[in-house]
């Protein structure tokens, strides 16, 4: 009973012995397929990664070493194969055995780095790693990878996807969600949180208020950049919210109907303290509107004029203060001060108004000229007056 216990013990250490050798010989021992001369006959054995298979010829790669075998294997799978060598030059093995082993075999690199597909499949560490193929992982998305580099390749063995990143790195992969509030070349998206800054790839054109998730390249600049690569990196998520002018968040569309209190390289509203950019129309005129709401202005996505200014009512005999306003009527008198600043009396049939005429304005009346301005009314020595904001908004007409 005790001899055959010994018998067991001497079993199993001899077992754990040959499992050793192997991988010695498999892993660092690979100079025993050149065998000096008269030696050729010698069976040789070698555990490597296929990194290369077509007909019958395959490459295998231990990370040091490669052989080549004339028997076809799948790529990117270990093997342990048995044979003698035919040409120790070109390290060609005559192959008798070929296993499928554990890549536990092989000293693996182990890679962490985010997934991302150009004209090739690469990993960035941040610098870009050409892989021998392309991962099921979605293009952005971190993983870690165990394998070989052969050539100018890494050949993966396994990897496991560990998500996206939720901050950004410079010059990693990043993924945004947010409304496109200006399409132009930087786009400006909106998070929720921040602005950020997206070149696109050439011709390629988002529409404001759309809300979009975009794979890019993330620069750290004073505002987050990205800059993406491809059109398929671009995904249309659907519209963003309709809200009554006065109510809006930024990245929503504001609308409303409102009137022109200042015409210049922007709009000014009576509804809203916000600047209206990307459309024109003349100071007085009523406009409808839908326009995406930025950080501090408004801009114009539909935008038209609801009621023109020349259609207001007369408002000589019934003056509103702080709302533009239009009169009509004939000059009766003119009084100009030496300053340059002048008076002129407009009557329309029993009423009449007082209309100042600062000498910026550049503006000179005469007597029975029939005009129609829009401006606002106001006093002048507590006596009724209108006042306009510049010459642009005094219309002549005629001599009665």
């Amino acid at each position: 009973m005790v001899k055959l216990k010994k018998l067991e013990i001497v079993f199993i250490v001899l077992s754990f012995l040959s499992l050793a050798l192997l991988y010695y010989i498999g892993t660092e021992k690979i100079t025993a397929i050149t065998p000096n001369e008269g030696e050729k006959e010698d069976i040789i054995q070698f555990i490597g990664l296929c990194v290369y298979s077509k007909g019958d010829f395959s490459v295998l790669y231990n990370g040091t070493k490669t052989i080549i075998i004339h028997k076809n294997l799948e790529p990117n799978k270990v093997y342990r194969v048995m044979g003698k060598t035919i040409d120790s030059s070109k390290s060609t093995i005559d192959v008798f055995d070929v296993i499928e082993v554990s890549p536990e075999l092989l000293p693996l690199e182990t890679l962490n780095g985010t997934f991302w597909k150009g004209s090739a499949c690469y990993l960035l560490l941040p610098e870009r790693i050409r892989l021998n193929k392309c991962l099921n992982v979605s293009k952005g998305e971190t993983v870690k990878v165990d394998g070989l580099f052969y050539g100018k390749k890494f050949y993966v063995v396994r990897y496991v996807q560990e998500g996206f990143l939720t901050r950004p790195e410079n010059n990693m992969p990043f993924v945004i969600k947010g409304v496109v509030l200006d399409n132009r070349n930087p786009s400006t998206i909106w998070n929720g949180s921040e602005e950020i800054k997206v070149y696109l790839p050439y011709k390629t054109e988002l529409k404001i208020g759309d809300i979009v998730e975009i794979t890019g390249i993330a620069k750290l600049y004073s505002t987050l950049t990205l800059y993406v690569e491809d059109n398929s990196d671009i995904k249309f998520l659907g519209r963003t919210n309709i809200t009554e002018i006065g109510k809006e968040n930024i990245g929503d569309i504001a609308y409303g109907m409102c009137q022109i209190t200042k015409s210049a390289r922007y709009l000014k509203l009576n509804c809203t303290s916000l600047k209206l950019y990307g459309f024109s129309a003349k100071f007085g005129d009523i406009i409808e509107f839908k326009a995406i709401r930025r950080k501090n202005s408004l801009y114009c996505i539909e935008c038209r004029v609801k009621i023109p200014r020349e259609k207001l009512s007369n408002s000589i005999c019934h003056p509103l203060s702080n709302i533009p306003s239009k009169i009509h009527g004939r000059v009766t008198w003119i009084k100009r001060y030496a300053n340059g600043f002048s008076i002129a009396n407009i009557t329309n049939e029993k009423c009449w108004i007082l209309l100042k005429l600062p000498k910026s304005l550049g503006v000179s009346l005469h007597e029975n000229l029939t005009i129609t301005a829009f401006g606002f009314h106001s006093t002048y020595r507590g006596m009724p007056a209108f006042e306009i904001p510049s010459g642009d908004e005094l219309c002549l007409e005629k001599y009665s």
